[in-house]
């Protein structure tokens, strides 16, 4: 029997069942390689290892055995190893060891470092530790027992660091206090009811770290020290990652792999080809294409599955200055972009039209049909918008895009479908680290394309239409108290069937604004490995970001 949705747990006011921890940690590199599958069971996580078995997707029953040497591989050049600072630094959530994840199959908690967590009000939330958890047996922890104090370190740390996440809004503003209340014991206090707190504490950037470890170096941009799966064995920046497994790892019987390596390879042809001869374990590039789907599958060896795409190709507008403080340039904005021109061009015919919340987000996404008769291509009425503006003559506007192939070819089309309406776009593109440096976060754009990261939960991509946005500041100048209404009311609502409809009709009130945000359309995912890889399937929907991965087990053995 599964557990129950942690949303029905926060509306009862408690939650202090033990979860099944079949991914609590990652498989060094595993969401960068799409290695991510669909099923698994429940147990109690001090008794999940080898002794397993599995049902593959074909329904054939499957023994883990242990051994192998994992190669995979990244195109992001992520700047270290320090999960607290950087949002590029995910690969390093294979070393770190966190409270819980949230398994978004059934939004149920998988516990980790808590053994429980119990919400005694809606503002008080009490986590108890599991006892006998180390740190890695190496320099500066030197395997001694996670205590609640670190907890709090790594909590203060994630609030205060200056250098830390950006998005501390929570911590900073939203939290009264926290404090490690005995040896096994963590306790915070939020001040205003804030249903979407365990999806924010259950992303990556939350990860425990010794105090010892930052004392000694400064920061763990070099260094990773933590209770996970593995251990780090060396780090050269831009080029590898090696690992092993940790011996003294609080899930019994896991990792199953020895010893694992993540090569960071920026070029997508040579990716590409490092998969495609089996010099590594999966394909970790962009998100692939259907001829590159369609190839794969005529190569014997090579699995190729769906799932959930997370990313969002966005356009955001500055709207506190013309020319987009004006909502009928938005709406002319809106009604130019031909959303299934891009799936056709972009994805090949295989995508979705994309609202707030991307589709892939079923539950709490719009309804297909509901978006394709909302985004209606309409040049006639865009240009007489753009008249009523003061635009008749047409208008210039300078668009930043992040500097990657899929964003820039997007701006192209996009450009050519704006200038239909008479909006001559002037592309400028931008490296990522100059981008948002320089124009994302002081907003210093007119109109720019990016990424939104791929979240698997609502609020987050919410908060663009929130006057403090996702990071305590609105990049787009976007403040309207209406908005701002929506966002709390579905912070304020527990019970989860009412929190999902305060989320659809917030949508609906966020695309009648035409921006800040302008969503586009999002393609199918896909994600390949090779046959020799297994446990793939045990996977999926399970941790944010980079929490899974840990049952994955190989049956050819590299040395």
């Amino acid at each position: 029997m599964r557990a129950s949705s942690y949303w029905q747990a926060l509306s009862q006011k408690r939650l202090s069942r033990r979860r099944a921890l079949k991914a609590g940690t990652v498989g060094l590199g595993a969401a960068a390689l799409g290695l991510v599958g669909c099923g698994g069971g429940e147990e109690e996580a001090d008794t999940s290892g080898a002794d397993e078995s599995f049902l593959t997707p074909t329904g054939v029953k499957e023994t883990p055995v242990y051994g192998g040497h994992s190669v995979t591989a990244t195109r992001v050049i992520f700047s270290g190893l320090d999960l607290q600072v950087g949002v590029d630094n995910q690969p390093a959530a294979v070393f770190h060891g966190y409270l819980f994840s949230i398994d978004r199959r059934d939004e149920s908690i998988d516990f980790q470092a808590a053994e429980s967590h119990e919400l005694i009000d809606e503002l008080t939330h009490v986590w108890r530790l599991r006892q006998g958890i180390k740190f890695h047996n190496v320099d500066p922890t030197w395997g001694r027992e996670l205590t609640a104090e670190d907890v709090e370190y790594s909590f203060t740390r994630r609030r205060d660091e200056p250098t830390s996440q950006n998005d501390k809004q929570l911590l900073r503003d939203y939290t009264a206090g926290f404090e490690a209340t005995d040896k096994y014991t963590f306790r915070l206090a939020t001040t205003r009811p804030y249903s979407s707190f365990m999806d924010e504490v259950g992303n990556p950037s939350y990860a425990i770290i010794p105090r010892e470890a930052v004392e000694k170096w400064g920061d763990l941009s070099e260094h990773a020290p933590g209770f996970g799966a593995h251990i780090l064995k060396e780090f050269v920046r831009g080029e590898r990652v090696k690992s092993v497994k940790n011996p003294d790892f609080y899930m019994k019987g896991l990792p199953y792999v020895d010893s694992g390596e993540l090569l960071v390879i920026p070029d997508e042809s040579t990716i590409t080809k490092a998969f495609e001869t089996g010099q590594t374990d999966g394909y970790g590039g962009s998100e692939p294409n259907r001829p590159k789907v369609d190839r794969w599958k005529n190569i014997k060896g090579i699995n190729v599955r769906t799932g959930p795409n997370y990313w969002h190709r966005t356009y955001m507008l500055k709207t506190d200055r013309p020319p987009f403080d004006d909502i009928r340039v938005r709406q002319a904005i809106d009604l130019s972009i031909d959303r299934q021109d891009i799936i056709d061009k972009m994805a090949f015919g295989y995508g979705k039209f994309a609202g707030p919340v991307v589709p892939d987000m079923t539950r709490y996404a719009l309804p297909q049909e509901e978006l394709r008769e909302f985004y209606k291509v309409d040049i006639a009425q865009a240009k007489q918008l753009l008249s009523a503006a003061g635009y008749e003559n047409g208008l210039d506007v300078e668009l930043k895009v992040q500097n990657v192939a899929d964003l820039s070819k997007l701006s192209q089309i996009v450009s050519q479908h704006l200038a239909k309406a008479g909006i001559n776009v002037k592309l400028v593109l931008q490296e990522l680290g100059i981008h948002l440096a320089q124009t994302l976060y002081p907003g210093n754009f007119e109109m720019t394309c990016y990424y939104n990261l791929p979240y698997d939960e609502p609020d987050r991509p919410l908060c663009q239409w929130f006057s403090k946005g996702q990071a305590g500041t609105s990049f787009s100048g976007y403040n309207n108290p209406a908005a701002d209404e929506w966002i709390w009311k579905e912070r304020s609502e527990f019970d989860p069937e009412k929190r999902r409809q305060i989320i659809l009709d917030a949508q609906r009130f966020f695309i009648n604004e035409h921006g800040p945000q302008i969503s586009t359309a999002t393609d199918t995912g896909y994600g390949a490995y090779w046959d020799w890889v297994h446990g793939v399937s045990e996977n999926m929907g399970r941790g944010a970001f980079l929490l899974l991965g840990v049952h994955n087990w190989l049956t050819e053995k590299r040395v």
